[in-house]
């Protein structure tokens, strides 16, 4: 009797012991199941590439070539000239109202993606009592041509190339560059400009619109212009910003820029040309 009733309690034992494991396993995810739905904390992130000019906070990089004309940092100088000379962009605005009539329709243009940052860096400056129009702004090849010619023939060669861009390296073909100036037209295309409340007031808050005084008065060595106060040209706030911030100018940011696009090439996000 006795041995009977240690068989029948050993059996209970086993009986439950076998519950829990089986309620144990069935319970637990499969190993297919953990690895389809892993801790979220183990899943990599998409490597974002950051632009860090020295002295200024790092900014994102754009996912673009920055070598190519429509791009709005996009590097164009006298060692850089365009890679498509006879670039035109697909997306010109006419700024009828603040551009100066007497000029063609072209020049009285700036792409698209420029005109919301435009109009609200003039709606402002006419708020702090300067009324500003574009001077100059987008120049085709064909017509930087004409004005380079001209002033190689009145100023000479070496002079002319202290202000003016040869053809397929001037600014204005990207229709991204302008010059800016007092509707009343004081001191137009002159370092005076500088000088003015509202040369002054641009040379302070440009950057707040995505805009940067492409010519400093100090930086002619590296820019090899003449200091351009007037000469206003569209990188998008946070480059402008990070460019105010640093101190450089285009040119030496370019660099850090190329730095940028080269590591957004091994992600696969851009393709080399």
């Amino acid at each position: 009797m006795r041995k009977r009733f240690v068989f029948i309690v050993v059996l209970l034992v086993l009986i439950v012991c076998g519950v829990v494991v089986w309620s144990t396993r069935s319970s637990a995810p499969h190993q297919s199941q953990q690895s389809s739905n892993p801790d979220s904390s183990t899943v990599p992130k998409e490597k974002v590439v950051m632009v860090a000019l020295p002295g200024a906070d790092p900014i994102e990089a754009r996912t673009e070539d920055y070598n190519e004309p429509s791009s709005i940092w996009v590097v164009v100088n006298k060692d850089l000239p365009l890679s498509n000379q006879q670039y035109r962009p697909n997306d010109l605005t006419l700024l009828s109202e603040f551009s100066r009539t007497d000029k063609g329709t072209d020049e009285r243009s700036l792409r698209s993606i420029v005109v919301p940052d435009f109009d609200s860096m003039i709606a402002d400056a006419k708020t702090a009592g300067f009324d500003l129009i574009i001077g100059s702004g987008f120049r085709p090849y064909s017509l930087q041509a004409f004005y380079y010619n001209n002033y190689v023939a009145v100023s000479g060669e070496e002079q002319a190339n202290k202000y003016s861009a040869k053809p397929g390296q001037s600014e204005h073909q990207t229709g991204l560059a302008f010059d800016i100036t007092l509707r009343s037209m004081q001191c137009y295309l002159d370092v005076c400009f500088g000088d003015t409340p509202a040369g002054k007031w641009i040379a302070a808050n440009a950057a707040n619109y995505g805009f940067i005084v492409r010519y400093p008065a100090d930086k002619t060595a590296i820019t090899k212009y003449q200091y351009e106060p007037w000469h206003l040209r569209y990188a998008g706030k946070p480059l402008a910003a990070a460019l105010q911030q640093s101190g450089l100018t285009l040119d030496e940011a370019y660099p850090y820029l190329q730095k940028a696009r080269t590591e957004l090439i091994d992600q696969g996000k851009i393709t080399a040309q």
